[in-house]
């Protein structure tokens, strides 16, 4: 193999390595409360639709950790929320579904303060007449960071 070509190997495996950003990050900041109490406080929320606009899915006491997903979501919040790369014969598609799953886990963090990890797994489902397709995307960090506020943490 010539110098030449090892260098265009190594950029081709570099432009592959650099776009495969990975979907789900997730994001974690302390609150002031107590874990059990950050975890009612959550639950609560997400107990209740008109409140979050999401449906609890499982909440795991013991564990504690809750699973919320949302579907329906509107363009404006989508905007703000996530992003998708879509396949260039896509990119006259538009948004049809789009859908988050989020998975939190409250944990300890001395007696009166609390860690809280929110990942949010953003899903969108995109199309054109009778063709769809559905692409899993990227979030932008935005919705991670107001459920952390809602666990009264600070990031």
């Amino acid at each position: 193999m010539t110098r030449g070509s090892l260098v265009v190997a190594g950029l081709l495996l570099w432009a592959a390595v650099a776009s495969a950003q990975p979907a789900v990050i997730p994001r974690m900041a302390q609150a002031p409360h107590d874990a059990a109490q950050t975890f009612a406080t959550l639950k609560r929320y997400f107990s209740d639709p008109s409140l979050s606009l999401f449906t609890l899915q499982s909440a795991d006491d013991r564990a504690r950790t809750l699973v919320a997903k949302r579907s329906g979501i509107d363009l404006q919040s989508w905007g703000q929320w996530a992003y998708c790369s879509l396949d260039p014969s896509h990119l006259l598609d538009s948004l049809r579904d789009a859908a988050v799953t989020l998975n939190i886990k409250v944990e300890a963090s001395g007696k009166s303060a609390s860690y809280v990890t929110v990942a949010a797994d953003f899903e969108g489902t995109y199309g054109i007449g009778s063709s769809e397709s559905t692409s899993q995307c990227v979030s932008k960090g935005v919705l991670e960071q107001n459920i952390l506020a809602v666990a009264g943490a600070t990031p």
